[in-house]
């Protein structure tokens, strides 16, 4: 259609240059002049058309690129926009409850053995385990996670197991005691010591008082918490493994409280039973040198065992039996930490049994106990 204009506006330009229609008239070499003339007008006209055609397409095509230009660009930002979004919707990594938190820079010490987290969370990386009575620097506690300093670093540990240095005004050694028995034994077996084969029982009855009545589960723990008490009185902090007898803790659940507290020092109070009702005194036990499961304690564990029997013999005036090395206490293969079984008398000696069951008589095994562990520690 736009041919057709260039042409007519073409013819108009010819007739209007010849004199209207006399100048179709010419001679023929007008006519070809014409012609020629119209021809080169033609292909003259033709090109701007083409150009501003293909400018035109050519700006058409143009703005097409800018608009999807733009509409790439769109996109992109949207994506950014929902890459950012995904991204502040994710769940904040863990941190101090700011509206809680009091930063302040202080000496605190481990009150037990604890993990170390890189965040603020029980699902962070474990940096280290700090064992009890560790002094650190923290610089915040939100009541619940403490920022700790380590070699000019950040981390975490729980706020429950740290105290200010200043206010730890124990001697600095923890004595866990474990009152032996239960108020109900448990026959299902377990290992002796950690991959043992062999197994026993998880946690026997015990013996009873011949001429008391008392079960032996009961005589220990009237004496383990006064052993607490006589401990705290000396500056000892004390754990106790239990102190109801409606309880079910194997010997290696027991070992495991010492173990992960970090005990200092492990006692398990028992008293002894035989067939023969006229054996009587004190004794303790041990592991032996070769213990597979814990052998490497032995001196410690020897030497604990010497102390509170001699502590307690002293304070009681009982017959000083002796110590018994043996690897067949499930309840000390287990232990990660010194321990020692002090069998304060026997049940089955009636006289025992009757001094046993005194009150002011178990005072004088709690202190003399405590006189043991002051030997142990050098105190």
């Amino acid at each position: 259609m736009r041919k057709y204009r260039i042409w007519l506006a073409v013819l108009l330009s010819a007739v209007l240059a010849f004199g209207g229609c006399g100048g179709f008239g010419g001679s023929g070499e007008n006519e070809q002049q014409f012609q020629e003339q119209a021809k080169g007008d033609t292909s003259d006209k033709k090109e701007t058309p083409e150009d501003n055609g293909n400018s035109g397409e050519q700006e058409i095509s143009g703005a097409g690129e800018t608009q999807e230009g733009n509409n790439s660009s769109e996109a992109q930002e949207s994506l950014e926009k929902q890459d950012s979004s995904g991204e502040q919707e994710a769940p904040a990594p863990p941190a101090l409850n700011e509206e809680t938190v009091v930063r302040s820079r202080e000496e605190v010490v481990t009150t037990s053995s604890v993990n170390i987290r890189t965040a603020p969370s029980t699902d962070s990386e474990v940096y280290q385990t700090a064992a009890r009575r560790t002094e650190l620097i923290r610089t915040a506690d939100d009541g619940t996670w403490s920022a700790v300093e380590i070699d000019g670093k950040e981390y975490y540990a729980a706020s429950e197991y740290l105290r200010l240095k200043s206010e730890m005004a124990d001697n600095g050694y923890l004595v866990v005691i474990d009152a032996g028995h239960q108020g109900k034994g448990n026959s299902e077996q377990e290992p002796i010591g950690p991959g043992a084969s062999e197994t026993k029982p998880k946690v026997a009855s015990g013996t009873s008082g011949c001429v008391s009545g008392l079960n032996e589960y009961e005589l220990t723990l009237m004496v383990s918490l006064k052993l607490q008490a006589e401990l705290e009185a000396r500056g000892y902090q004390v754990m106790m493994v239990r102190t109801s007898h409606d309880v079910n803790i194997s010997n290696s659940e027991r070992a495991a409280v010492a173990n992960n507290a970090g005990a200092d020092a492990f006692i398990r109070v028992h008293a002894n039973g035989s067939d023969d009702s006229s054996e009587n005194g004190i004794l303790t036990i041990c592991p032996t040198s070769a213990n597979p499961y814990m052998g490497s304690l032995y001196t410690q564990c020897r030497s604990l065992s010497e102390c509170v029997l001699d502590g307690a013999v002293n304070a009681t005036g009982a017959n000083k039996k002796y110590i018994w090395e043996t690897d067949t206490m499930s309840g000390i293969n287990w232990c990660t930490v010194p321990v020692t079984i002090v069998e304060m008398g026997f049940m089955t000696n009636p006289d025992e049994d009757s001094r046993m069951a005194d009150d002011g008589y178990q005072s004088q095994l709690a202190a003399g106990i405590a006189d043991g562990v002051d030997a142990y520690f050098g105190n």
